[in-house]
């Protein structure tokens, strides 16, 4: 492992490190700004950053979702002097949610990786595979969290503009196999089958309306049982799941300046644009035609 600078960069926080230096860790802050619409934003990323500041205390969080990892032991817990966690842990705060961390035994030396990343993509993949938030959680293979930050670093730091797209697969790619690493070491993660098969069967038919028999068919369960049951593995109830799909889906189809609104309106089960309208700015605070208007590429006239 590259031996770690032993006093921190002259950089204060929310910075890069200054270009051309080589810390044998790497860190990259993208920009300041929250964006409460985003679909998806990385704002910065640390991979094997050594930890310089002890008890980092953030009481209302940092506005976005902070997921960070720690290869060494670390402490936790405010007030207490020794770790509380061991070498490998992951946590995912939430927007919001009170963050405390600090080295476990010596500063400028105990390495953690992390991102600060926002939208709505962020919090439709930790509902969708039932990550943990708020706890700590032990991770044995470090390249889980390592390699797809790193790649997510790269796709950022192209010379021409990072694709979309591609950033929010590394990040539905990275949570969909973290929730496969721990579905295979907690049978507490493990969602039964037949919710997966209703989940897929929703995934595929999300546009149109499906009474709630048809999926108790597909999941042998009685009305309520399935509901318990839904919500209880997936964080979410059947009828906002599938305004969460639509809405997500539409947030998409709106970046096509091709298609008019009310042809993206039907696309995703609205034959009523002002029903569609409406759930959209409920779903995201903006109209469909702001948000069209916020996030239209430079040159798209």
């Amino acid at each position: 492992m590259p031996k770690a600078a032993a006093t921190p960069p002259k950089f204060v926080m929310w910075k890069s490190l200054p270009p051309g230096q080589d810390l044998g860790w790497q860190r990259q802050w993208y920009g300041n700004e929250l964006d409460p619409t985003a679909v998806f934003n990385v704002r910065g990323v640390g991979v094997r950053e050594p930890m310089f500041n002890p008890n980092v205390h953030r009481p209302i969080g940092t506005g976005d979702w902070l997921i960070m990892f720690f290869h060494s032991a670390a402490r936790l817990v405010p007030n207490d002097p020794n770790p509380s966690v061991g070498p490998n842990t992951l946590i995912l705060w939430s927007p919001g949610a009170e963050q405390f961390y600090s080295w476990g035994k010596v500063a400028a030396v105990e390495p953690h990786t992390w991102m600060h990343v926002e939208g709505s993509w962020v919090v439709t993949q930790v509902a969708e595979n039932r990550l943990p938030t708020g706890v700590p959680v032990s991770i044995e293979d470090e390249s889980l969290i390592t390699k797809p930050i790193h790649d997510l670093m790269t796709e950022m730091s192209r010379a021409e503009t990072a694709d979309q797209i591609i950033l929010q697969n590394l990040f539905q790619n990275w949570a969909r196999s973290l929730a496969r690493y721990l579905q295979t070491r907690d049978p507490q993660h493990r969602t039964p089958a037949v919710l997966l098969k209703v989940r897929e069967y929703l995934d595929e038919h999300f546009a149109k309306r499906t009474p709630l028999d048809d999926l108790t068919r597909i999941a042998s369960m009685s009305r309520s049982h399935l509901c318990h049951q839904f919500r209880a593995h997936f964080g979410t109830t059947i009828s906002s799941y599938v305004v969460r799909k639509r809405m997500s889906v539409a947030q998409r189809l709106l970046y096509d300046i091709s298609l008019r609104q009310c042809e993206i309106a039907r696309e995703v089960g609205y034959p009523d644009i002002y029903q569609f309208s409406k759930q959209f700015k409920k779903s995201f605070g903006v109209s469909p035609s702001l948000y069209r208007k916020q996030h239209k590429y430079p040159g798209d006239g």
